[in-house]
């Protein structure tokens, strides 16, 4: 038996991603106060930049967001007028979620907070221990992929 078990969970990676994701999330929140986005929102809106409209179940695909999330994310950008949502011409069960120019705006003018935010997050380390750290994360986030509970699905 482990003589102190929180001190031993406390050096867990999956205890430790933890408590960094909600670091990350209290510092995003911070520097994006001005622009009231929150991390989901910005992946949602950059998704829709880059790829142009894309029915919702395709942006939580490709955000890794479940079906009630990305339904909740795209009506909070909605309802500020950042997206808009209307039925699919060519499948009336879906929605199609289209960047606004609102939300294009938005999106730019919250970029620099948003790199504002890796650099505080990452802050502690050196460049090259960024470099690896961020490596590491991607190679764990690729691999385990298809573990999660929403797995990242590529759009066509």
């Amino acid at each position: 038996m482990t003589e102190s078990p929180l001190a031993e969970v406390n050096t867990l990676p999956g205890n430790l991603l933890r408590r960094c994701h909600q670091i990350s999330v209290a510092i995003f929140l911070r520097q994006c106060e001005a622009f009231n986005l929150t991390q989901l929102q910005y992946v949602a809106l950059s998704a829709l930049e880059e790829r142009g409209p894309l029915d919702q179940i395709t942006l939580g695909g490709c955000t890794a967001l479940d079906r009630n999330t990305i339904a909740v994310v795209v009506r909070k950008l909605e309802e500020r007028g950042l997206v808009t949502r209307r039925r699919d011409p060519e499948d009336r069960r879906s929605k199609l979620v289209t960047l606004t120019a609102a939300g294009r705006e938005l999106r730019r003018q919250a970029e620099a907070a948003v790199h504002a935010t890796q650099e505080e997050i990452l802050g502690p380390l050196s460049g090259e221990e960024r470099d690896i750290l961020c490596r590491l994360l991607q190679r764990m986030a690729d691999t385990n992929n298809a573990l999660s509970r929403v797995p990242i699905r590529s759009a066509g």
